[in-house]
């Protein structure tokens, strides 16, 4: 089945832009055409007035939905590590609620075959995954050239030279298990 060229999705922000102004200048032209009608008809002139209302509101709001996406710029890209399907789910919402992008992997192989076209720019891992290889995904990573943030995520609290990094190998911080979004927020934001 083909699809409407006009309904395609779009790729490019400023296209996307351009193509929802053409759609809000046609409006906006068919409203006033609606609300001129000879002689008057008091239906289609209100129902003018009130579609050039909503275009002219419609636009606005679009114009700001614009400016803050252009500020904010492009998601970062983040892979979450474990083969514990809810600690993924709980990374994933978290990840996603922060506006990443978040792809996901069930074993530290997979993982380290996602982190090596280096396309991330952050990874979250389990390092209990594939039975405790997690914690080896690090070192292998890096050794792969993976230049990303990497955060390990332990089941215990470790020392605060650990929980930085220090001692565990690859890794540039680590969370106990018990973490809030905020804290994994943080941890990914230190360079």
């Amino acid at each position: 089945m083909n699809q409407d060229p006009a309904h395609a999705p779009s790729t490019d922000i400023d296209h996307c832009v351009h193509e929802v102004r053409n759609a809000l200048a046609a409006i906006a032209s068919a409203s006033e055409v609606l609300a001129r009608i000879e002689p008057p008809h008091e239906l289609a002139r209100e129902a003018g007035m009130v579609v050039q209302r909503q275009a002219h509101q419609l636009s606005c709001r679009i114009g700001e939905l614009i400016a803050h996406a252009q500020r904010a710029g492009p998601s970062h890209r983040v892979l979450a590590v474990s083969d514990d399907a809810h600690l993924l789910a709980t990374l994933g919402g978290m990840l996603a609620a922060q506006g990443c992008r978040v792809d996901f992997a069930a074993s530290s192989e997979e993982g380290l075959r996602a982190l090596l076209p280096r396309e991330h720019e952050a990874a979250v891992i389990d390092v209990r995954t594939s039975k405790g290889k997690g914690l080896g995904l690090g070192h292998r990573a890096r050794s792969a050239g993976f230049e990303g943030r990497m955060v390990a995520v332990w089941s215990a609290h470790l020392p605060d030279r650990q929980q930085h990094g220090e001692g565990v190998a690859g890794f540039d911080a680590v969370l106990t298990r018990a973490f809030e979004s905020a804290a994994l927020r943080a941890t990914l934001a230190q360079a």
